[in-house]
């Protein structure tokens, strides 16, 4: 019998390699090991370990051991200058708006976002204008963006101080941030649906300015969180899955289409109170039927693909092909909710203005304000179809993210 030599090799414990964990960078003999001295060399390190973490079984990525304190050290912060007179709008005509909203603020705030992207820890000095109205409103607009976009608003000399910080989360917890927000806010539409036949043109406008300040505050939560999500996703080397960034987006999206249908909401009441006694009437009972039948099913959807992601790995993938396939068959029968909505909402505006001409009919309608209702449901019954939309998307992600679990 042939003797063996040597010891058999022993299977390497992939669950035990990819753990994060702490590496020295010196040897036995003090030497320095060649991969580590790499990024050594390009940051600047001057500590003798780093931190280990493996992406998958042939990448990784390493940073340095003393990563937790990087944000205290004002000293590496990159400046970058934005002048807003470059800004092709916003230079010329931001001091000539009266009333600011989201529009006049546009241009500066995607300047801001694209300038952060471009460095770990940055300072954005926006500088000061020599004319004192821009400067009023450019100060103003800063300290609002600040809640928005997440960054540290402060005064120089010469500048208005703009800084972002790297957020510490992966995209990972940053969409369980977004799932938990947008159904606070699924949770308040479902209790204004319950209550919706109990109201009237009367009770109905405070109650949904209550449910607008609400949908409001969590728009400006997640508009934070979906930009913290971008920073994590262009951050290099990539190690986040893409389809956890597309989850938090898809949360975004949603919750922008239900506050459109909030606002479109309020902004209908507003006509309905100059439309005629039977059309206010007639219109006032077409915006509840919409509310329960068309947003609330799409509400209802959204919740439903949210939920799949608390749900264990079979089940959530179950849940995710029968919510893809459903919405592909209501896509090619038209079958959806807010397909027959059109279709009955139509007919019935239809109805009113030619059946009964000899009754008025065709003139009860024939009002700008009646027709601004009208336009407003049908919009509404449009967003209501997107957040669908949105919600299948959800679904397609969740179902990679799932089916990718146990396959790195």
């Amino acid at each position: 019998m042939k003797k063996r030599r040597g010891k058999q090799p022993v299977k390497p414990d992939i669950e035990e390699a990819l753990k994060e964990r702490l590496v020295y960078l010196k040897g036995m003999q003090g030497s320095t090991m060649n991969i580590p001295i790499i990024y050594r060399r390009t940051f600047d390190w001057a500590g003798d370990s780093v931190v280990f973490k493996p992406v998958n079984k042939r990448s990784f990525v390493v940073y340095r051991a003393d990563l937790a304190n990087e944000e205290i050290d004002q000293d590496s912060y990159i400046v970058r200058e934005l002048d807003v007179m470059d800004l092709p709008w916003y230079g010329e005509n931001r001091a000539c708006v009266e009333k600011p909203d989201r529009v006049s603020t546009e241009e500066l705030r995607e300047a801001l976002i694209s300038i952060s992207l471009l460095d770990r820890y940055i300072h954005i000095d926006v500088k000061k204008t020599g004319d004192p109205d821009l400067d009023r409103c450019l100060r103003g607009d800063l300290e609002q963006l600040s809640a928005e976009l997440g960054y540290a608003y402060s005064i120089t000399k010469d500048a208005y101080r703009c800084t972002f910080i790297f957020p510490k989360h992966t995209n990972t917890q940053m969409v369980v941030k977004a799932v938990n927000a947008t159904m606070g806010s699924i949770e308040a539409f479902e209790t204004f649906i319950d209550e919706i036949m109990d109201l009237d043109g009367r009770t109905m406008g405070p109650r949904m300015e209550e449910l607008g300040y609400m949908v409001e505050r969590t728009e400006v939560n997640l508009d934070q969180i979906y930009t913290d999500a971008l920073n994590v996703h262009w951050d290099l080397p990539q190690t986040e899955k893409v389809g956890n960034f597309l989850l938090t987006q898809s949360c975004e999206r949603a919750h922008d289409e239900m506050e459109y249908v909030v606002n479109a909401s309020k902004e209908a009441l507003g006509h309905l109170e100059l439309c005629p006694g039977d059309a206010s009437t007639i219109l006032f009972e077409e915006l509840v039927s919409l509310w329960r039948t068309s947003v609330g099913r799409s509400v209802q959807k959204l919740r439903e693909i949210l939920g799949t992601m608390d749900l264990e790995k079979r089940a959530s993938i179950s849940l995710c092909l029968k919510m893809i396939r459903d919405y592909r068959e209501e896509k090619l029968k038209r079958s959806s909710s807010q397909d027959i909505v059109i279709t009955q909402l139509t007919q019935k505006i239809e109805g009113l203005a030619t059946s009964n001409v000899k009754k008025g009919g065709l003139k009860l309608l024939a009002n700008a304000e009646c027709l601004s209702v009208i336009e407003i449901l049908f919009g509404i019954n449009q967003s209501a179809s997107r957040i669908c939309s949105i919600a299948n998307v959800i679904a397609t992600k969740t179902l990679y993210l799932r089916m990718t679990e146990k396959m790195e």
